[in-house]
């Protein structure tokens, strides 16, 4: 058990995301094994449930600490302005609560937890490549994140990885520093079954029931790749014509989305049934999870999936998909993508998403085109699609949540100190 040890769990905000998903789990997990847990937020976006059981939220509740910045959809002064005052509350919690651990997600939290004081072991977790990542940021914050990781990874107890991919990324950017692991994302396959027969009484959900579709599920952000997958799907509309297509989320780009859709005349095809606190029941009824992406770092809603028996087809972006899907076939030196649909052995990989910001009139790249052909093949082949439930379910119990969880404990337990004996290390 906890054995008096206090632990804070730090993260921007509760915004709708795998980091948010994860670092929940984490609170829940050692709150329930007896550490004194403090979940603290740095700003007041607060889109996710604590714990999907009511009485358990509650509980946790309790013990969550805002350092009231701005939502998640300030600009970036607006985060550069507050971050003074957020720090100095960050202090003033941790010496309050006694804390003698600070784990970290994101990237503006682990910068947080690398400079502060009082706390003796500073875990960071990184949830993404870096590299895809910081290309993509804007160039201030870009530059800041290299800034600081540069200079304070010293710092830092422990950093943990939920890809190897995005370990030997990291270590490529900022050469030797702290002690370094992968602890993988994690599924608990009888929640999601008990969620899976939870069904809603909405009109969209029962529209989903008349007829197949394929699903997919997200921050409604540039980088997932929702615009490639309304265009791409309009091209597997006009093969599957009892087909539609589910984006499950919500975000800035909502209306963007919507605007796309009515271009392409695809209104009655492609739903948007906005964010839902469980997406297991929509998944478990589709034909097929589809991954857009054009970076992830190990995408928790892809394993999901495959827990739910659903085949599914992703982009073979850097690095979770193909760790999960094709395992072993990332190992040795840079992996380059294939030009063509691979067949893995637990799911199918297209070639990534280059172009994020399409427009609705262009003609399909070859990766759109790659991934809506792939997408036909799979629909129309009923022994595929049922091999690829069997197989893609085999591979997610080897993310079962007991090994871990495991894992966390393990890792909290031994304070991040101890190099002779990193029983967390294995992905």
């Amino acid at each position: 058990m906890g054995s008096g040890q206090k632990i804070g769990i730090l993260i921007n905000c509760l915004e709708i995301g795998g980091a948010q998903k994860m670092a929940l789990q984490v609170f829940d997990l050692l709150d329930r094994h007896g550490y004194e847990t403090v979940m603290i937020t740095m700003d007041r976006t607060r889109d996710m449930p604590l714990h999907p059981e009511k009485k358990r939220a509650e509980a946790l509740e309790r013990h969550l600490v805002c350092l009231g910045g701005p939502d998640s959809r300030g600009t970036t002064p607006e985060t550069i302005m507050h971050a003074p005052g957020q720090y100095i509350r960050m202090l003033s919690c941790i010496r309050s609560h006694g804390l003698d651990t600070l784990i970290s997600f994101e990237d503006r939290a682990n910068i947080f937890n690398m400079i502060s004081f009082f706390a003796k072991t500073r875990i960071i977790s990184v949830r993404h490549p870096m590299k895809s990542v910081l290309a993509v940021k804007a160039r201030v914050k870009a530059v800041l994140i290299h800034i600081f990781f540069s200079l304070f990874k010293h710092r830092i107890s422990v950093a943990t990885f939920n890809s190897q991919g995005s370990l030997e990324e990291f270590a490529e950017l900022f050469g030797p520093g702290p002690d370094t692991g992968v602890i993988c994302n994690f599924c608990d396959h009888a929640q999601l079954i008990e969620d899976s027969r939870n069904t809603p009484e909405t009109s969209t959900f029962a529209v989903s029931q008349k007829s197949r579709y394929i699903i997919a599920c997200g921050r409604f952000k540039p980088v997932k790749g929702f615009l490639n997958l309304i265009r791409l799907f309009a091209r597997v509309a006009e093969q599957k014509k009892d087909c539609r297509l589910m984006i499950l989320g919500d975000g800035p780009l909502r209306a963007d989305y919507a605007r796309f859709i009515r271009k392409l005349g695809l209104e009655n095809r492609v739903l948007l049934p906005g964010f839902q606190a469980n997406t297991a029941l929509w998944i478990a009824g589709a034909d097929a999870f589809v991954l857009t992406s054009q970076s992830e770092g190990f995408p928790n809603v892809l394993l999901e999936a495959m827990a739910l028996g659903t085949p599914v087809v992703s982009a073979d972006c850097r690095f979770g998909p193909r760790e999960i899907l094709y395992p072993g076939s990332e190992k040795g030196e840079r992996v380059e993508p294939q030009p063509a649909a691979v067949f893995a052995p637990y799911g199918i990989l297209t070639p990534p998403m280059t172009d994020i910001c399409p427009e609705p009139d262009t003609p399909l790249d070859h990766a759109e085109s790659t991934m809506a052909d792939t997408l036909v093949m799979l629909l129309s082949d009923h022994d595929m699609i049922k091999h690829y439930k069997i197989k893609g379910y085999a591979r997610s119990l080897d993310f079962g949540k007991t090994a871990q969880e495991h894992k966390w404990l393990s890792l909290v337990q031994e304070k991040g100190y101890p190099r002779e004996k990193k029983t967390w290390l294995n992905g």
